[in-house]
């Protein structure tokens, strides 16, 4: 269960960046920039952190952990709850780029008519 939930997890993490930015490609009122910035960073921190929970969860229950193993699995982690939503914009760029590049084109095709 606890992998099924990390794969759920970053499954949508995946899906967040570009559901939002087809989201303000048909509709730039309902999703202002702010939003998207908003929903990718605070999404991705949270989904990321999930995920690893989960993950942790179910490597845990595989394999008895010592308490030094222990020690370095809570530093990691807290290390992703303080740096996860650097994830969450880092994920975020290309698509933007994407988004951009899109944006561009459909511009250029519609001056030249």
């Amino acid at each position: 269960m606890n992998e099924a939930s990390c794969m759920v997890y970053i499954a949508v993490f995946l899906a967040l960046p570009p559901a939002l930015l087809t989201a303000r490609t048909f509709d730039k009122r309902c999703m202002p920039w702010t939003l998207i910035l908003g929903v990718s960073v605070i999404g991705g921190w949270l989904l990321v952190n999930l995920a690893y929970m989960f993950y942790m969860n179910a490597w845990e229950l595989r394999m008895s952990v010592s308490a030094g193993k222990g020690a370095m699995a809570r530093t990691e982690r807290d290390l992703f709850l303080q740096f996860g939503w650097l994830i969450g914009l880092g994920y975020l760029l290309p698509w933007l780029f994407l988004y951009c590049l899109f944006v561009f084109v459909r511009w250029m095709l519609t001056s030249r008519r």
